[in-house]
């Protein structure tokens, strides 16, 4: 297991990092898959399309090779022979790339998801570095790579002789038959080859796979330095998120505060709670609460309704009440309507003003 400065890879590696290493391209996914599909896709293209592709290239041929004489090249000649080939592309190979094309998307998808990495197909100058290439080619994972690939290109090669093997003496039979059932006999046996040498990719491809995918995770391991690295980038992102939820809240404050000039009254207690508090019976059915706090903000209230003549009436339980049980933008509690009137009278009285009728 590979280790760094740091000591053994022994962490598994957190989310962060998978999304990182996502993102990069790095994942785990089988090219032997890939070529299974891809030969797979040709073969099934093959069965179900080589009858057409074959009649479209012998009648092109025809028509090529059967022509009496030289014909004077021109612009009608010219654009026929050129339809006449793009049928024969549109019939013959437009089938097999798409259905290749497809079979590359299915397989990328079903091993790796829907991924965009831009990062991966950036050219890098370090990649067209030689010595680098042969240290890569040379090392020992260049070395297990290169076995692979040479054991994998053996059992290919002894499943193609076997299946000759086995075809040659249907093959020695033809040779007193027609020259078209020739073909089509050499036709069925390539694409049954085909889809042999599919089979046994895919065979090869899974277990690629399932080999990617455990070196893949055992890659993105984590030492316990690296660990506490990232929790400790991610603390910090909670600090950014704290520092964000605080001036939200502060903004909110703010909007608060300048809702105290137009209360009506201000309950405190001596020390640090104040409650402003605003009712007009034309617009509303009970008493709203319009700022609230402690503390400093306390303070804050009490100067704001002082600039704006706004009467501040201790009243150490009620305020304690309200700010405990009441939210900014709520109505009073029904139970505390009497006081709060109580209270209006009395602001009324001193102020010298007749208080209006209160219907709470």
């Amino acid at each position: 297991m590979p280790n760094d400065e740091f000591g053994d890879r022994t962490e598994q590696p957190t989310e962060r990092r998978r999304s990182e290493m996502r993102q990069k391209g790095n994942v785990a996914r089988s090219i032997d898959l890939n070529a299974a599909g891809h030969m797979l896709a040709a073969a099934a293209v093959m069965y179900f399309l080589g009858s057409t592709v074959t009649r479209s290239i012998a009648e092109l041929m025809h028509r090529s090779l059967y022509e009496s004489g030289w014909p004077t090249i021109d612009c009608g000649l010219a654009s026929r022979k050129f339809w006449d080939i793009a049928e024969w592309a549109v019939v013959g190979v437009l089938p097999l790339m798409l259905a290749m094309l497809a079979t590359a998307l299915v397989i990328n998808i079903s091993q790796v998801g829907f991924l965009i990495a831009p990062e991966s197909i950036q050219p890098k100058l370090a990649r067209l570095n030689p010595i680098e290439g042969v240290k890569r080619i040379l090392s020992i994972q260049g070395l297990v790579r290169l076995s692979f690939s040479l054991a994998k290109l053996i059992l290919l090669v002894a499943i193609a002789a076997w299946f000759f093997v086995a075809q040659l003496p249907g093959f020695l039979a033809m040779i007193v038959t027609e020259p078209g059932a020739i073909l089509l006999g050499i036709g069925e046996s390539i694409v049954n080859l085909a889809f042999l040498l599919a089979l046994a990719l895919i065979v090869l491809g899974f277990a690629d796979f399932s080999f990617q995918k455990w070196k893949h995770e055992r890659d993105l391991r984590m030492t316990k330095q690296e660990v506490r690295e990232e929790l400790k980038n991610m603390e910090g992102d909670s600090l950014i998120r704290h520092r964000r939820r605080d001036a939200h809240r502060k903004l909110a404050q703010a909007q608060e505060l300048q809702r105290v000039q137009d209360a009506d009254v201000v309950i405190t207690t001596p020390t640090h709670i104040a409650v402003a508090i605003k009712y007009d019976p034309e617009t509303m059915s009970a008493p709203i609460v319009v700022a609230k706090g402690m503390g400093e903000i306390t303070e804050r209230i009490q100067r704001i309704a002082a600039e704006h003549s706004v009467p501040i009436i201790e009243r150490k339980e009620l305020a304690q009440v309200l700010h405990g049980t009441v939210r900014v933008g709520q109505a009073i509690p029904v139970d505390l309507y009497e006081v709060f009137v109580e209270i209006m009278a009395y602001v009324y009285r001193i102020a010298g003003r007749t208080p209006p009728n209160f219907v709470v």
